[in-house]
């Protein structure tokens, strides 16, 4: 049994590994470079990379069908409610949530290369839906959609995907908790029973407080209520309850433990449905609550979205649309991969994935929901949680999501018109108050203290800016602090002493690689170094262990760098240096001397050394030579321009072992 549970899984994932292929010869150009590219994307190993359903189908069981239609089933249980109310959060008839939910499940169930992802409406791309189409309603929404999917489906094929690599996890931590009180404040208005038009965080906060006086005490009542239910039923798979017994395999105890877990998962239905008939119990001439109202039935069918639209009697153009959009036509697609791609990863577990993969399977849902009235969306985080946790084996568990969120549009849209709008708030605030990451806080402060700057920024500017502009203003920060620390490498300077072959000599080994924002850091540091602890006179070595390539500008500040040393006669040797690194140097300049290695460095030194006394470079008490080859050195860490005698003194003392 382990042995084909073991088959089965190699089966599921196998799509999942990216192969690392070697070198091959470059193919001959003209007619057969085409026929040799055309072979290899219609090769076989081509089509399990893009099809990856042609893998996991043919081991496909009986097990595997019964965990995918239990997953399937409690995804949809959670995503009927929640899409309904995403759908309201965009600014569009809550119809257009659950049109947005169901395409995700099928164009998954073939091009997804993981099988717990979940691909529909989430808070927030709803919310960004909302900042860009609130002028032109579904229409833009949907014409939305389809130009995102364009956009993802296109960086999916020329491999666009690495970008995301240089957004850092502070910057991601910082725009997901911004974009959660932001979601979490838009549903200040329906939880109140206030009807009000607001902008960004600040006015929400501002009209809600202005017309507090004017709230409906029904509405806010059940919302609270339903706020508190939801919160204990997502508790209750935590809690240890005495009459459970975790470790007992009977009949009842596994019972009693899937009631609770269906509890928990499928609150959000349970609690929409409960609300929903006490609504219509109260159905009269003086309803209590604010009703979602009619919700109109069916699925739309297929058409192309609307390049044109009338709004106030005025014909809008397609340019005119995207005019309107403005960034947001960028801002959607970039935030949909960031937030698929992050989410594939956390639930990775180690396991390799194609993101080009995952960023073409998510483009082709946009392109293909447009079609039937579908806003943009991507990957959600906490239905993939629960698709995970609820036993899925394949993507096929998506197949029984998208058919229930057919059948609800299809039979109980008629039922939607009595769910309360503040349950569906009460829905949508515990949705998202788990994304406000304020647990990245402590473990930032203890490792690296300056990767709160950029999730600081990123969090006051999604919050005060809008959630576009901070994210990529964070993004700049990130960025900024990156290149600076590439720009001023650390460079250990060390004072080896005397022996018998040599008069002893200054060690200068710079962190990183250099290249060319730092080669006038490293310059700097190189002449103080041959001025100050040299002297003037003793040799100085670099050591060029970490140098792996230099360009042009580099090399040009390494031959500016011997010329100085040459200049007052005083030696400077490069150890270790690579050979085609050598010959970029030697290109420009050939007087460098370099040693292959601190083996043969005092032969080098022997020939021809003056000696200094060691103890004129410990005058001013900052160096001391100790015993055991031990030395006190010098550690650049901050960057400057001047390299001038005057300059101000850049040193910190610290101790390491001598590299002899």
């Amino acid at each position: 049994m382990d042995s084909d549970n073991a088959h089965r899984d190699d089966a599921v994932y196998r799509s999942t590994v990216v192969a690392l292929e070697g070198d091959s010869p470059r193919p001959p150009g003209g007619a057969a470079c085409i026929k040799n590219k055309l072979s290899k994307c219609l090769s076989r190993k081509t089509l399990h990379r893009r099809l990856p359903c042609i893998s996991w189908m043919r081991s496909y069981t009986a097990s595997c069908f019964v965990g995918d239609l239990l997953a399937g089933f409690t995804v949809g249980l959670m995503l009927i409610p929640q899409a309904l109310a995403y759908g309201i959060v965009a600014g569009l008839p809550p119809n257009y949530g659950l049109y947005s939910a169901f395409m995700g499940c099928f164009v998954y169930l073939f091009f997804g290369s993981t099988m717990d992802l979940n691909i529909g409406p989430t808070a927030i791309m709803a919310l960004m839906t909302l900042q860009y189409t609130s002028n032109g309603g579904a229409d833009y929404a949907v014409l939305l959609c389809l130009i995102s999917g364009l956009i993802e489906l296109v960086a999916g094929i020329i491999n666009l995907g690495f970008l995301i690599n240089f957004i850092s996890q502070p910057v991601i931590s910082g725009f997901t908790s911004a974009a959660a009180v932001t979601i979490a404040s838009s549903q200040l208005k329906p939880l109140f029973g206030l009807k009000l038009k607001t902008e960004g965080l600040m006015d929400t906060w501002m009209k809600v407080a202005k017309n507090l006086p004017n709230f409906r005490w029904q509405d806010l009542t059940l919302g609270v209520v339903c706020i508190i239910i939801l919160t204990i039923m997502k508790a209750s798979r935590n809690v240890r309850w005495p009459c459970m017994d975790p470790n007992s395999r009977s009949f009842g105890q596994r019972a009693l433990r899937q009631v609770v877990f269906y509890l928990s998962v499928g609150r959000n239905a349970i609690i929409v449905v409960i609300a929903a008939v006490i609504a219509f119990a109260l159905e009269g001439d003086d309803q209590p609550f604010t009703l979602t109202g009619y919700v109109e039935p069916g699925v739309p069918p297929a058409a192309l979205p609307p390049f044109t639209t009338v709004i106030n009697n005025q014909t809008m153009t397609f340019p005119d649309i995207m005019s309107d959009v403005g960034i947001g036509i960028f801002m959607i697609p970039f935030i949909a991969i960031l937030d698929n791609i992050a989410i594939v990863s956390a639930f990775a577990k180690g396991r390799t994935f194609d993101a080009t993969q995952e960023i073409i399977a998510l483009g082709l849902t946009n392109i293909l929901g447009a079609f039937f009235g579908s806003m943009p969306v991507t990957g959600s985080l906490s239905r993939t949680a629960v698709n995970l946790t609820s036993g899925v084996r394949t993507p096929a568990g998506g197949l029984i999501t998208g058919i229930m969120v057919l059948l609800a549009l299809w039979f109980l849209t008629p039922t939607f018109y009595f769910i309360p709008r503040a349950t569906l708030a009460a829905v949508i605030i515990c949705a998202v108050l788990h994304m406000v990451d304020y647990e990245i806080i402590m473990p930032l402060w203890r490792s690296k203290r300056i990767d709160l700057i950029p999730w600081g920024i990123t969090l006051l500017a999604c919050l005060g800016w809008g959630l576009e502009w901070g994210i990529l203003l964070g993004i700049g920060v990130n960025l900024a602090m990156l290149l600076y620390s590439i720009a001023t490498p650390a460079v250990r300077i060390s004072v080896v002493p005397p022996s018998k072959q040599h008069a002893g000599y200054i060690l200068v080994a710079p962190s990183h690689g250099v290249s060319y924002p730092s080669i006038t850091h490293v310059r700097s540091a190189v002449r103080k170094a041959g001025l100050r602890q040299a002297g003037g006179s003793l040799p100085v070595v670099i050591d060029c262990s970490f140098i792996d390539t230099v360009d042009y500008t580099s090399a040009k500040g390494m031959k500016g760098m011997i010329e100085d040393f040459q200049r007052r006669g005083q030696t400077l040797v490069f150890v270790g240096m690579k050979p085609k690194l050598v010959k970029i140097v030697s290109a420009l300049h050939e007087g460098i001397t370099v040693c292959p290695s601190f083996d043969v460095l005092d032969e080098i030194l022997a020939d021809g050394q003056t000696e200094l006394p060691l103890e004129s470079l410990n005058s001013d008490g900052r160096h001391m030579v100790m015993s055991g080859g031990v030395v006190v050195s010098s550690m650049i860490t901050t960057p400057t321009s001047d390299t001038s005698e005057a300059a101000n003194p850049l040193l910190s003392t610290t101790v390491f072992q001598d590299h002899k």
